[in-house]
């Protein structure tokens, strides 16, 4: 039987981390892409070399070349700018919406049938650039596009697990409102 194909388009500190847990938990083989020369590939090496040791087998591979995420199952995109000094949020939308507009096209041209995740910052904002870029290609399917935004949950549990001394697995707190900004809201009486 075939294994999934997950592609990863950026390898950085979260693609890296995601492709990791896709091969231990031999969830399919794993594609790494950046634009960074060199990176992915040395990247997908360390991490297959995990393999003996925690004892899975997924083949990992690192590539600059998009025709190298032909046909994923599941396309993950962490890549983009991160946040700097003085950035605004819209400031780093309109970067990181010209890169997910680039990644749309590529996943367009190499696994037009891929499930995507987004996660790449903005998520809120970048979601509907990566969709509309995927319906100018003619291969939209808004049951396989999301955005993964489970930051400020997981914030939530973390910041009040450290002020009360308490387990973080044993908190349950759900979050309202805006991500980022005065409109945040943890429902701690929850």
């Amino acid at each position: 039987m075939a294994r999934n194909k997950i592609a990863l388009i950026g390898s950085g500190m979260i693609g890296g981390t995601l492709a990791h847990i896709a091969a231990r938990e031999e969830l399919g083989d794993v594609v790494l892409f950046d634009i960074a020369e060199g990176m992915p590939a040395g990247k997908a090496l360390d991490l297959s070399q995990a393999g003996p040791v925690e004892g899975f087998d997924a083949n990992l591979k690192g590539t600059s070349d998009y025709k190298d995420i032909a046909g994923a199952d599941v396309v993950i995109v962490t890549a983009g700018v991160p946040r700097k000094p003085g950035m605004t949020r819209q400031d780093l939308f309109e970067v990181n919406a010209t890169l997910n507009a680039n990644f749309a096209d590529a996943v367009a041209k190499n696994c037009p049938d891929a499930m995507v995740a987004i996660i790449s910052n903005p998520v809120n904002s970048t979601v509907p650039i990566f969709a509309e870029q995927m319906k100018k290609n003619g291969c939209y399917d808004p049951k396989k596009i999301f955005g993964v935004t489970t930051l400020d949950i997981v914030r939530a549990h973390t910041f009040v697990a450290e002020a009360a001394g308490v387990d973080v697995t044993s908190l349950k707190i759900p979050v309202v409102g805006g991500h980022a900004g005065a409109s945040i809201l943890p429902l701690l009486s929850q």
